[in-house]
């Protein structure tokens, strides 16, 4: 008894010691996934059972077929012969009977530790069983042997999985099989003939056999991969492929279940010729009818005549690629282009005008964090796009969330890193075509707490939940959490109201925790009560990723600000590979993609709800049999939520790379490459025209012969090696027509300057390259914006912002604005002198710079501005006349003056800021 108890808690031990950190890690994510909603936890539920019950089928399955194949081999050995020629033999003899008899325990760990791993694997194959058992048809046939597309996505992988594991574990079993016979003395050797005990040939034989048999299925399943094929021209079965390979394969199915039949027929004949010649028969088929017979064909009869040979293959290609990337839905319009503008047209489309971005990503992200962090443990990790309406008007906007960073070291503690710490705080928000006189940000929403323009009021400041929130945090806790602070040392704490997180109201609960985390602190802490909460997994990618670990997700979220709280939207795509004949991206290698949902995160509670945007897509739809009640109906997401909804920058990038050459209808102009297209590349300094493609971008703006303004995505195409402008595209925003793409084409011959043009232009500019060599000296650098070219009326009209940057307070300042518009170039500091000049001194009109609030100034409890102090209004003062004099001595070329009041006004902010800051 004794010794039982010995034996089983020395299993239980090395269970914990390799599956200790699973089961750890699986019962504290299945109290994550609980916590977020009963659907959450099926999923988890269901891919957890799915993965045992994988692993069990197939471990257990190849389990019997090898141990069972090994059994039988051991009852067919012969007796061992032997002769006691002296007590050496003897013991010798002796040995190997109790290394014979030590076998079937070897075999029997081997079997099954060979059976475990097979299991894992199998596992991993969780996704292909359910797309596989829950299926749905495309309702589109590939055009070579007429099956659903849907057979190549859900069924065919799955079929290949099943096909490979079981022909990998019948040639284990008979690689195994034949070595323990010929151990056995099972199979022996007179000169080349092998000899067989009795039943030796006949077990060996079968094996072999189903072998043959099953390279048969492996043949037909290959027949399907030909429509997935890479090609040069094209991704799919062409001329060689449907005339040769496809034959050969048809061959060598034949030819393989032959073999099958004479490896059985040669079990009852002496010696193994059959076999032997039905495996060489097989090898040179394989060569010869499915290698050099294909090449001859490609080589003879397609590259000679290959547009002729692949036309019809070429269509095929188009056809599926475009339907494939949702390409086939952009509508193609002629863009009737005029170089010039009128004071009307400029007019006419006052909300474009209005709109026009004059802060680029980067460039603001640095002047929030050096004038809107006020903490050293906040961040802005990144700049996001949208379109609100403020007071009455529909104004495109920039905004980033305050998140939490790092601790000083000498503050980062546990406690103030996972107990009073636990969030960021509020936004800032910038409208894209305003700043102020000195060149810094005006805002609709800034500082601590949040001070907002009517309409923008934000009532949930805490960001608990965002881009760059990845350690955990202990809320509910004896401890107070820290919100903000006011005037000297005064704190405003909070505590955390939401849901969501597991609660620690059980020593076991914490010490599971404790050893997912690696921290005892988790046990020891004496300020965890039982309704304390854990909230982990606060990366709202990853939150997403581990909540529908099926979908694709794009690179970047963005913030909302809905009815007083903070939201992050998140585009998540279906994409596979296995589409018929739809070429594959050169980045990814996916043949299809849908953006069928997105997914919405509360900043604060960390509550996720996901949304089915495409219902028509095959693959979401699959998925959400597989996993009721997960993701709901678009019909369902709040009114409020759908004006924020966003044509995602991801899905564009990938269509528009799609549709730079698959906008070529006719198999001829295809295979020429006359009429191909390309993504603008712009330089990175005021000496490169060349370098990263240009980004999609958001506008407001009133497309040709629209009456209306809206929210678009825009992203202009050149020629490969030519910089001029062929063609723009865009795609709708706005709920009413929400995913519309719209290419719009230039006139042939029509001479439209491209982005890079339009740098050049300005890079050659007397007055313009010498404003800039100025500014890159005496401790400053010019920062580029984005060129961007806007749509307004028929025509384009560039524009580039200029930022200064010290290199002492590395604090980015707008200081000028490249306007072009045909064949005229300008450059002044607001956009309205730029337009003004470009229109002959023509007045249009721009949006008020007075429409934001002002800078945040230190603040009191209860959220109300506090004026500020008369060291402070003394602060401002001298920064202002610190300015002032620089930018007198810049105009006087006097570098020395220049450098020295800049660093000047570096050292006045600073100790601004730190009046400013609680």
């Amino acid at each position: 008894m004794k010794r039982n108890l010995g034996v089983v808690i020395g299993i239980l031990a090395v269970l914990v010691l390799f599956f200790g950190g699973t089961a750890i890690r699986l019962y504290t994510d299945w109290l994550w996934f609980g916590d977020l909603g009963g659907a959450f936890r099926s999923i988890f539920s269901k891919v957890i059972w799915t993965k045992l019950a994988m692993a069990a089928v197939f471990g257990g399955l190849f389990f019997v077929i090898v141990y069972t194949n090994l059994r039988i081999a051991r009852r067919l050995a012969p007796p061992p012969s032997r002769t006691r020629a002296g007590w050496e033999e003897e013991v010798r003899a002796r040995v190997e009977d109790f290394i014979r008899r030590g076998l079937g325990a070897v075999i029997l760990l081997g079997s099954l530790a060979i059976a475990l791993f097979v299991g894992l694997n199998a596992a991993g194959q969780w996704e292909q069983w359910l797309k596989f058992a829950n299926s749905t048809p495309f309702g589109v046939h590939d055009p070579l042997f007429r099956a659903d597309v849907g057979f190549y996505v859900f069924k065919l992988p799955f079929y290949s999985f099943v096909y490979n594991w079981l022909f990998g574990t019948i040639l284990v079993a008979g690689l195994a099989t034949a070595i323990l016979h010929y151990v056995d003395e099972g199979i022996d050797f007179y000169g080349n003939v092998p000899r067989f005990a009795p039943g030796v040939k006949l077990q060996l034989g079968i094996l072999v056999a189903v072998l043959f048999f099953l390279k048969a299925v492996g043949y037909k399943l290959s027949m399907y991969n030909l429509v997935l094929a890479p090609g040069r021209l094209f991704d799919g079965a062409g001329y060689a492929d449907v005339h040769a390979r496809l034959p050969a394969l048809w061959i060598l199915l034949v030819a393989a279940i032959i073999g099958g039949i004479l490896v059985l027929v040669n079990i009852r004949r002496r010696g193994i010729m059959l076999a032997s010649g039905a495996f060489v028969g097989l090898l040179v088929l394989s060569v010869l009818v499915g290698y050099i017979y294909p090449s001859a064909v490609e080589s003879l009869r397609v590259k000679p005549n290959e547009l002729d040979a692949q036309r019809p293959y070429i269509t095929l290609a188009i056809n599926a690629t475009r339907q494939a990337f949702g390409v086939d839905k952009i509508q193609s319009s002629k863009f009737d282009y005029q170089p010039d503008l009128t004071p009307a047209d400029f007019e006419a489309n006052r909300a474009a005008v209005q709109n026009i971005r004059l802060w680029d990503y980067e460039p603001l992200r640095r002047a929030y964090n050096q004038l809107q962090v006020f903490q050293p443990y906040y961040e802005f990790n990144d700049v996001d796009i949208d379109r609100y309406m403020v007071k009455g008007a529909y104004r495109q906007v920039m905004l980033s969330a305050r998140e939490l960073a790092g601790l000083p070291s000498n503050a980062n503690t546990w406690v103030n890193r996972y107990l009073r710490y636990t969030h960021g705080y509020g936004l800032a928000m910038t409208p894209v075509n305003e700043a102020t006189p000195e060149g810094l940000p005006v805002y609709f929403a800034s500082g601590i707490p949040v001070a907002t323009v009517e309409g923008l009021e934000v009532t949930t400041p805490q960001v608990y939940f965002g881009e760059t929130t990845n350690d955990f945090a202990l809320v509910n806790t004896k401890r107070e959490e820290f919100d903000y602070a006011v005037g000297g040392a005064s704190e405003i704490t909070t505590s955390y109201k939401g849901d969501v997180g597991p609660r620690l109201n059980s020593f076991f609960r914490r010490l599971a925790f404790a050893a997912r985390f690696g921290d005892m602190n988790l046990v020891l802490s004496q300020d965890i009560t039982p309704g304390s909460r854990i909230l982990f997994k606060r990366n709202i990618s990853d939150r997403a990723r581990t909540i529908f670990p099926f979908l694709t997700y794009d690179r970047d979220p963005y913030l909302v600000t809905i009815k007083g709280r903070l939201y992050w939207f998140l585009d998540a795509y279906t994409t596979t590979s296995l589409y018929p004949y739809s070429d594959a991206t050169e980045e990814s290698g996916i043949r299809y993609i849908r953006n069928s949902v997105k997914i919405v995160t509360d900043a604060y509670s960390g509550k996720v709800t996901a949304y089915m945007f495409d219902p028509s897509d095959p693959i979401i739809r699959t998925y959400a049999k597989a996993f009721p009640g997960a993701i709901r109906p678009a019909s369902e997401m709040p009114t409020e939520f759908r004006a924020h909804v966003r044509y995602p920058e991801d899905l564009f990038r990938v269509q528009t790379e799609v549709y730079a050459r698959y906008h070529q209808t006719d198999p001829a102009v295809f295979y020429s490459g006359n009429d191909l297209w390309a993504i603008p590349t712009m330089g990175t300094t005021a000496e490169q025209t060349q370098g990263e493609q240009l980004e999609p971008y958001y506008l407001i703006t009133r497309l040709p012969r629209s009456t209306k303004d809206e929210f678009i995505l825009v992203l202009p195409f050149v020629r490969p090696g030519r910089p001029n402008m062929v063609a723009w595209i865009s795609a709708k925003c706005d709920p009413e027509e929400y995913g519309q793409l719209i290419s719009f084409e230039f006139p042939r011959g029509e001479t439209v300057f491209g982005p890079a043009q339009v740098m050049a232009r300005a890079n050659q500019d007397t007055v313009i390259s010498q404003q800039l060599t100025l500014w890159g000296q005496a401790g400053s650098s010019v920062v580029r914006g984005s060129m961007l070219a806007i749509p307004i009326s028929n025509s384009i009209l560039y524009v580039e912002p200029l930022y200064l940057e010290s290199t002492s307070n590395q604090i980015p300042e707008f200081k000028r604005v490249i306007v072009s518009l045909g064949n005229r170039l300008s450059m002044e500091p607001t956009l309205q002198s730029a337009l003004s000049v470009l229109m002959g001194g023509a007045n249009i009109s721009v949006a008020s710079q007075t429409t934001g609030i002002r800078q945040a100034l230190p603040t009191a409890v209860g959220g109300r501005p506090a004026q500020a102090s008369e060291a402070a209004q003394g602060l401002i003062r001298q920064a202002n006349e610190q300015f002032n004099r620089s930018q007198q001595a810049l105009k006087r070329g006097d570098w020395t003056a220049y450098g020295k009041e800049m660093d000047a006004l570096a050292k006045t902010l600073r100790e601004l800021q730190g009046k400013s800051q609680p």
